[in-house]
């Protein structure tokens, strides 16, 4: 008895450590490789909350250099090219440019030109703007061939969240690897040394899908925080969407794994039981036919 109950705990410890440990390990690799990281936010210049937040900003920041009566015509060379595929392709290059200072923001290495001091993670527009240029020429906006280069930034997160994100980043970080490590162990051990391997796999089960759902709720408060935090709300939740994706994938499916320990676990632990009280009534009924 003493043996399971230790086993018990052992599981338990390892399911308490397994929820942080998917986010940690899932959600650091998915911001640290460029590679994840642009699979993850590419989706996003499909998405009307993204091309509309980037079409204000490009066309605030060239309504500004030319005659108001050209206006219109800016705003529909801009709306034209976030529309268009040339657009798609441009997000890709902007955020592979960003991703590095993003990532040194992150670390707070001060290595990239975005810091916590600028109060917001934020991303330049800067290669947008060459090809809005070149396609208000195209469209015959007035003066567009003299425009200066266009400056336009879009805030993707606040600077309160950023203040917050840098040493909960650097903590998931520390404890991406080692935590999943300890986890698997600790459940592994557990399941080794338990004398009731069918009831000590339906507890991992339980303890597994309880320890999913509480990130998964988490995920979700985290959320809120950072968009209402944000200047741009709908956009920070985009991103913060394209960023956790594949950490709420991986938590459903720990959830399922949990739900086949609990079913798999309590057939286990039906035939053991049946198998302890089948001698027992051999024997009974050994004694009644010999009297």
């Amino acid at each position: 008895m003493f043996r399971t109950g230790f086993a018990t705990v052992l599981v338990l410890l390892g399911c308490l450590l397994a929820g942080p440990a998917v986010a940690a390990y899932v959600l650091v690799d998915e911001v640290t490789d460029q590679a994840s990281y642009l699979e993850a936010v590419t989706p996003l210049a499909d998405e009307p909350t993204v091309r509309a937040a980037v079409a204000d900003r490009l066309s605030a920041a060239v309504d500004e250099k030319v005659p108001e009566a050209a206006r219109p015509l800016v705003d529909t060379s801009v709306n034209n090219f976030v529309q268009s595929d040339e657009f798609a392709t441009a997000w890709v290059e902007l955020n592979k440019e960003a991703h590095p200072q993003v990532l040194a923001l992150l670390r707070d290495d001060g290595g990239g030109s975005l810091a916590v001091d600028g109060d917001a993670i934020v991303l330049d527009l800067a290669v947008l703007g060459a090809r809005v240029k070149a396609r208000m020429v195209a469209d015959g906006v007035p003066l567009a061939d003299q425009l200066p280069a266009i400056d336009a930034k879009v805030q993707v997160v606040s600077g309160p969240a950023v203040r917050q994100a840098v040493p909960a980043f650097d903590l998931l970080e520390k404890l991406s690897i080692g935590l999943p490590v300890a986890a698997i162990i600790l459940i592994a051990l557990g399941l080794a040394l338990s004398g009731r391997r069918g009831v000590t796999l339906v507890v991992t089960g339980f303890g597994l899908v309880a320890a999913m759902v509480l990130v998964i709720i988490f995920q979700a408060l985290a959320r809120t925080q950072v968009t209402a935090k944000s200047q741009e709300p709908e956009l920070a939740g985009s991103f913060y969407d394209a960023l956790t994706s594949r950490v709420s994938v991986v938590l459903w499916v720990v959830c399922g794994i949990g739900g086949v320990f609990v079913i798999v676990g309590g057939i286990l632990a039906r035939r053991a039981s049946a198998a302890r009280e089948r001698p027992a009534v051999d024997y009974g009924e050994r004694r009644s036919y010999r009297r």
